[in-house]
């Protein structure tokens, strides 16, 4: 028998949690509210950026750095759940904006269960939603930047960003047989759908490393469906996508600009992958209406 170095503790439902915490913004979540992520992965950045001069010397070593600024960023990738997949859940994170235009702002929680990690006043840059119709979970993709990585916030400009403790809700994972396209698109072997709002920091001009704040940029984005030869309805210039359950789900309809058709050919079925461009032509205004199912 094998000797157990864990205390008979190996096995676990999940480890840890991913926490996000709305700060400000003119989103549907209202201020405060927790968004609880289970069974997630992150990978966070945050370089020193110091950049490094040779004096005048006879041998040329480097003589000297000079401090950069901070640009943490960090990125989440989960199985999208019902607990926490809403349509006020992705109108906050990268659709709605206030009269500046830009998105919500957001406090960020890393807890692997040893330790624990901030992202403190962070924006959303991306959101994916990913998916095969041959079975699994949909695969979320959040990527961000923060005003200050882990231990940074020294609260000069608002106070570092506490978290209450949360337990890791249950929730139903949502696969593919919790996806539909309202009629718009049929015999559908996989979807693969990408919201871009590009986010810059915005630094003092004097010698502060951390940004003042960060400030978002217009919306983009596409989207990718992939169709058996045999389908009856495809997306033209739009479509719908509906993962849930009504009553517990989110109803996303966009409208786009068919870019490119690959027809691929495997051993045993023909597939035709189409790309799109999220584009609204007639007003250049928002591509994607959310709304609860």
């Amino acid at each position: 028998m094998p000797t157990d170095l864990y205390g008979g503790k190996v096995v676990k439902p999940f480890l840890g949690r991913i926490v996000l915490k709305k700060l400000a913004g003119s989103g549907p979540l209202a201020v405060g509210t927790l968004v609880v992520i289970a069974h997630g992965a992150a990978f966070g950045r945050d370089p020193e950026n110091n950049a490094y001069f040779t004096g005048v010397n006879g041998s040329g070593s480097v003589s000297g750095d000079a401090p950069g600024k901070y640009t943490p960023s960090l990125t989440i990738s989960a199985v999208l759940k019902a607990n926490f997949w809403t349509a006020n859940f992705v109108a906050s994170a990268i659709l709605a904006t206030d009269a500046n235009g830009d998105s919500d702002t957001w406090a960020i929680l890393l807890d692997d269960g040893f330790g624990t990690e901030v992202y403190d006043g962070a924006k959303f840059a991306g959101l994916r939603v990913q998916s095969n119709a041959q079975g699994g979970g949909k695969v979320l993709t959040l990527a961000a930047l923060a005003m200050y990585g882990p231990g940074k916030n020294d609260g000069s400009i608002f106070a570092a960003t506490t978290f209450a403790s949360t337990s890791v809700p249950g929730g139903q994972v949502l696969d593919v047989t919790k996806t539909t396209y309202g009629g718009t698109a049929d015999l559908v072997a996989g979807v693969d759908v990408n919201f871009v709002r590009p986010q810059g920091y915005v630094y003092y001009e004097d010698n502060t490393r951390h940004p003042l704040g960060i400030a978002s940029g217009i919306f983009t984005g596409s989207a990718m469906i992939t169709q058996s030869l045999k389908y009856a309805s495809s997306w033209n210039t739009s479509g719908t996508l509906n993962i849930g359950s009504t009553g517990a789900g989110v109803s996303m309809a966009f409208l786009v600009k068919r870019d490119e058709d690959v027809s691929d050919m495997t051993i045993a079925n023909r597939y035709k992958q189409r790309t799109y461009s999220l584009y609204d032509s007639s007003t250049g205004g928002m591509p994607v209406a959310v709304s609860a199912m």
